[in-house]
């Protein structure tokens, strides 16, 4: 299935993924997913804790090997050097190193994407995430908010094609969440692909399409502004995609 923000004809993917599956034993976490997307586009999944969500993102990122199925990121296949440049991940835990300061951080991304002027763009980084005040201080100083912020501008500063991106917004005070949105629209309409996930569903509603897993699996994409207009509002769509008639969901 095809997100697209600049066209509504498939022509070229940044990220196809076919099958994709991840199993622990007999334990299946994520099961024969498939979805691509597009160049300036942008896609959300949703689903309750424990669906897939992260460790879809964590196969896609490189971080585990898939148990089936295979992926493409910028024509190059799983796994390889040129997919692993081409990709700027956000885990959902802190991800930072705790003895390396803030701007070692970004400097280290941005060596390992081989990315060449980037020292203007981390200075930018450092300053629109509110990270000024601790940017030499070593991680381990950080909070959870400024590590999360942290992530972030790593996974921006080599400004790479593929951006996966998941629960960026936890533990970010309203200001922070209002820069992170900011600067994920920005890097859509550069050009970038983007998969989001959030438990913020006003957050979400940024993207132009959303998934929802229900089993392990993938319901969609749709159209984020097709399912708004079917259902009412993204909660609403949540709760039928995923098969459930009440109870637990994403925050509004």
């Amino acid at each position: 299935m095809t997100t697209s923000h600049a066209a509504a004809a498939y022509v070229w993917a940044v990220l196809d993924v076919r099958g994709l599956s991840r199993s622990y034993g007999d334990h299946v976490v994520v099961d024969d997913v498939s979805f691509h997307v597009d160049p300036g586009a942008m896609l959300a999944l949703l689903g309750p804790n424990g669906c897939g969500k992260s460790t879809t993102l964590k196969v896609l990122s490189g971080a585990i090997a898939p148990s089936g199925g295979t992926f493409t990121v910028d024509s190059s296949p799983a796994g390889s050097d040129r997919a692993r440049r081409a990709t700027g991940y956000v885990p959902d835990t802190r991800g930072v190193f705790p003895r390396l300061t803030g701007g070692e951080h970004l400097e280290l991304a941005a060596r390992l994407h081989h990315a060449e002027g980037w020292e203007p763009r981390a200075a930018a980084l450092i300053e629109r995430l509110a990270l000024d005040e601790v940017a030499g201080l070593p991680a381990a100083a950080y909070s959870h908010g400024q590590s999360r912020r942290l992530s972030m501008a790593m996974a921006l500063v080599a400004q790479p094609p593929l951006l996966l991106v998941d629960e960026p917004f936890d533990g970010v005070d309203p200001e922070g969440v209002d820069t992170i949105t900011e600067l994920l629209v920005e890097e859509r309409d550069r050009g970038a692909a983007i998969v989001l996930t959030t438990h913020l569903l006003d957050a979400a509603a940024i993207a132009d399409d959303v998934a929802v897993f229900r089993h392990h699996g993938l319901a969609g994409p749709y159209p984020t502004g097709d399912l708004v207009a079917e259902h009412g509002s993204l909660r609403q769509a949540w709760s039928a995609l995923a098969g459930r008639d009440a109870g637990p969901s994403p925050a509004t």
